[in-house]
């Protein structure tokens, strides 16, 4: 009987809800099925958004998670990317859910981390999207284990779903067409992310500065660690805290080669900030295009460092 992962849409604004949509496409993985999470793409650009498009269209299924910002302006619409996905997924019957952070949390998180987690540009657009997506099937999160007990609910129901296709492993696909989606399939997400690149010195929307602050402070456990010491030969001190920036660097050159990983906590965050992607498939893990260049500007920078002494 063929195994199927069902490939999972992830939508939202990304940098008030990174955290969140790393929760989010680990709970999708831990269910045994696959995250598809824009993670670069450039306003503005309609090739990335008929990509996007055409991405939902190829995935079975697909999750919003609301929090208090509206996200970029599409310019021909005037609307978000954010409540285009969500439109499109609807229109387009595709299933569908959403959790919405509860108006308590979302003033405790203004108080913690600031105004940038708020809406202040386009309150009113946010406000009607708001109410589109609270009349339609949705839950409310106050923390991330909240979007996590959400989608570990939603995901059996889905899963039961004869009419939904999702992915089945090469070595079970019997029928050559499927094969060939499959290779399509990946050919568009590599597509996409080289077409949704974002401009110059700047990382899966984020500073060269900023990501490797987020890098740093996530730290890899101790399990990860074991394995990527043990079954990689990963080399590494024997500090016992290491974090993202640590393992990116040391693992760049396999992922270069095309990497066959479990699915590890280490792997999920990369790939939930932009840097590594994941094949449906086969499991091989391999760097992005942001993620090559990224770490091209990493190797600059400690070029031009002063040697020590």
């Amino acid at each position: 009987m063929q195994k199927r992962k069902l490939q999972i849409f992830l939508s939202s604004t990304y940098e008030d809800l990174i955290d969140h949509r790393l929760a989010a496409m680990e709970a999708i993985l831990a269910a045994g099925h696959i995250p598809a999470a824009m993670e670069q793409f450039a306003p503005g650009d309609e090739t990335a958004w008929e990509k996007i498009k055409a991405w939902i269209d190829e995935s079975d299924a697909f999750i919003l998670i609301l929090g208090g910002r509206y996200g970029s302006i599409e310019p021909i619409s005037g609307k978000s990317y954010v409540q285009l996905e969500y439109e499109y997924a609807v229109e387009t019957k595709k299933p569908f859910f959403a959790v919405v952070v509860s108006n308590a949390h979302h003033e405790q998180r203004v108080k913690e981390v600031g105004l940038t987690v708020d809406e202040r540009e386009n309150q009113q657009k946010y406000k009607e999207f708001r109410n589109l997506v609270e009349r339609r099937l949705c839950g409310f999160w106050s923390d991330k284990k909240d979007i996590k007990t959400a989608i570990f609910q939603k995901l059996p129901e889905w899963a039961q779903r004869p009419d939904l296709i999702g992915w089945v492993r090469g070595d079970e696909a019997t029928n050559p067409e499927v094969m060939n989606e499959l290779a399509r399939l990946s050919r568009e997400n590599r597509e996409l992310r080289a077409a949704a690149g974002v401009a110059a010195e700047s990382f899966c929307g984020l500073s060269f500065d900023a990501l490797g602050g987020l890098l740093t402070e996530r730290q890899v456990s101790q399990e990860d660690m074991h394995y990527l010491r043990n079954y990689r030969g990963i080399t590494l001190s024997e500090s016992e805290n290491h974090n993202l920036l640590d393992v990116f660097e040391a693992i760049f050159e396999q992922m270069a080669a095309g990497l066959v990983a479990p699915d590890l906590g280490a792997f999920v965050a990369l790939t939930a900030l932009g840097l590594t992607q994941q094949n449906g498939i086969d499991g091989v893990v391999t760097a992005t295009e942001a993620g090559r260049r990224f770490r091209n500007r990493l190797l600059i920078q400690k070029r031009s460092a002063p040697s020590p002494g």
